[in-house]
């Protein structure tokens, strides 16, 4: 017997799946119910059966519901039996966003303790050559803990995100997480926003804020010692061998500012942090070495200050560069906000669906095997947890 047959898990597995509609089904259906064959739940419901099985376009979705009818009508009613590519169309196009996001983030739970990081993404199938630039630019809240996104907000453009950025903190209970932030981010309204929402803050300081990367800089080029100066630095310093690369990482602190004029801009500084890198990627290949400059909202603290630094990327590496390579976001040719917006919800569902099945298959091949196989495509869908 397959496990996925075994009484206890159908039982759990239909109640994840009534829990996961019955959630689908608060969604409010703004299409004029005299005019549709189609309920709304279903529909959205078969459109993430389609993604976990690699059938992410709307033609690919009809393909799916007419080929596995069958299967999908062993929890579902479809009364009208599968949908078209126009009908996923038109629900994706006319669906709000935050409908699905809600449901999405609600996944996250509490923010408290947990590391947020603000990173922007830019959907590049979504460029119009009549207006010149990209119609859509998501801005994500990514929970380091979860691999789950807490928010989004959608902006026009890169350049868009000190616009967008505050939208998407005020969207947020941030008492008690920690936000990092790259240098868009790093505005003094910002900071403040963060710490007045109780929260602490690890922002990039770079070229955008002038005046106080030249005092940061030239406080840590003057390698004070703390005997000779009575400024305390806290220091660390790691090494990583893996694939063949040398990096070299090197954490200083200090919570003494009273050398940083710049200091009353930002709400709730506490610290300043210098990271530098050094990266040997073989024998023959040059040493590279980068300086970044942080500005912090908590007492020195290097391992904090590492831990964070690092899992900052985790949006980059765990949510991003996956939704292109595994999912291939960046080649999606829907330029509707809504419709992007909502496909790129759908990948993030999936992406949780799979992660959190145990087998060590790689995302990939989970998909590629859910096509071809039932009972694996229910043992995804029994990790979506409501």
């Amino acid at each position: 017997m397959h496990p996925i047959d075994s009484p206890s898990c159908k039982d759990t597995l239909q109640h994840t799946l009534k829990l996961l509609q019955a959630r689908f089904a608060q969604i409010p259906d703004m299409r004029q119910q005299g005019k549709v064959l189609h309920r709304l739940d279903e529909v959205i419901m078969v459109a993430l059966c389609a993604m976990i099985c690699d059938c992410e376009s709307f033609t690919g979705m009809e393909d799916f519901a007419q080929t596995q009818l069958v299967w999908l009508r062993g929890f579902l009613v479809l009364k009208h039996g599968a949908p078209s590519h126009d009908v996923f169309r038109n629900v994706l196009l006319a669906l709000r966003p935050q409908a699905l996001l809600d449901i999405l983030t609600g996944w996250c739970g509490e923010l408290t303790g947990k590391h947020v990081a603000i990173d922007g993404k830019t959907l590049r199938g979504t460029y119009s050559a009549e207006q010149g630039r990209h119609l859509v630019h998501l801005v994500r809240a990514w929970v380091d803990e979860c691999s789950l996104s807490a928010g989004q907000v959608v902006c026009a453009e890169k350049s868009n995100e000190i616009e967008a950025i505050p939208r998407l903190l005020d969207s947020l209970s941030l008492s008690g997480a920690t936000v990092t932030i790259d240098a868009m981010g790093t505005q003094g309204a910002i900071a403040e926003q963060i710490h007045a929402a109780g929260a602490d803050y690890v922002l990039a300081l770079k070229a955008n804020q002038k005046g106080a990367l030249q005092a940061v800089e030239a406080h840590f080029k003057e390698q004070m010692q703390t005997s000779a100066t009575g400024i305390r630095q806290c220091r660390s310093e790691t090494l990583e061998l893996s694939h063949g690369r040398c990096e070299r990482r090197s954490y200083a602190m200090t919570d003494q500012l009273d050398w940083f004029h710049k200091s009353w801009k930002w709400a709730g500084l506490q610290s300043v942090a210098e990271v530098r890198r050094s990266i040997q990627r073989n024998h023959e290949s040059p040493l590279l070495e980068e300086v970044h400059y942080f500005l912090c909202s908590f007492k020195a603290d290097v391992l904090k200050l590492a831990a964070l630094v690092r899992g900052h990327w985790s949006v980059e590496n765990r949510c991003h560069w996956v939704l292109d390579v595994t999912f291939g976001e960046d080649h999606c040719q829907v330029r509707d906000v809504n419709g992007a917006h909502n496909l790129s919800i759908l990948r993030e569902m999936t992406l949780k669906a799979l992660r959190t099945e145990p087998s060590k298959l790689s995302l990939r091949r989970k998909r590629r095997r859910s096509a071809l196989d039932p009972a694996f495509r229910l043992q995804i869908l029994s990790h979506l947890h409501t």
